[in-house]
């Protein structure tokens, strides 16, 4: 609706080139006047003054109306072109808000992960030292048995009855 209403500008400048017609009429009107003027000066006429003061009047009041007019135009122009830019406004609000929101959510989310990680990598930490803990006593064990082959010996024996 809004893209086939003319902009501002343009309605203004409508409104500049009406005046500046308005101008020369006038000014061709006065000349003409002048002209007509001399030319009677010349001639014996009478002239109604009320019927041109009449007219005169006639010609304002059909000017005052078209500017009233074009002035309701754009009153309700601007109007419409300030409800278009609240929508405008309220959507982009709207769809800062949602991107704030889901930005949010992923940092929140990532957080969670990270703290999961490191949770996890704590875990993961303790269990290396304990396998190398394991690892050392089995390493002391196997030696204690090389250097006591006897005691290894009755210990497989024991081993192999249990």
């Amino acid at each position: 609706m809004a893209k086939n209403q003319p902009k501002l500008t343009d309605m203004t400048e409508i409104l500049l080139q009406q005046v500046i017609q308005l101008e020369q009429t006038i000014k061709q009107s006065e000349k003409t006047h002048l002209d007509t003027i001399k030319e009677l000066s010349n001639i014996k006429v009478t002239v109604n003054v009320a019927e041109l003061r009449q007219i005169e009047k006639e010609q304002q009041q059909r000017l005052r109306n078209e500017f009233e007019q074009f002035h309701r135009e754009i009153t309700k122009n601007n109007e419409e072109l300030l409800k278009v830019h609240k929508a405008v406004s309220t959507k982009r609000l709207l769809y800062l808000i949602v991107l704030n929101i889901f930005l949010l959510f992923i940092t929140g989310l990532s957080m969670y992960v990270a703290v999961k990680n490191t949770i996890d990598k704590s875990q993961y930490e303790r269990l290396e030292n304990e396998k190398e803990q394991l690892i050392n006593q089995l390493e002391n064990v196997n030696q204690f048995f090389i250097e006591n082959p006897k005691v290894a010996k009755s210990f497989n024996e024991w081993n192999k009855k249990k």
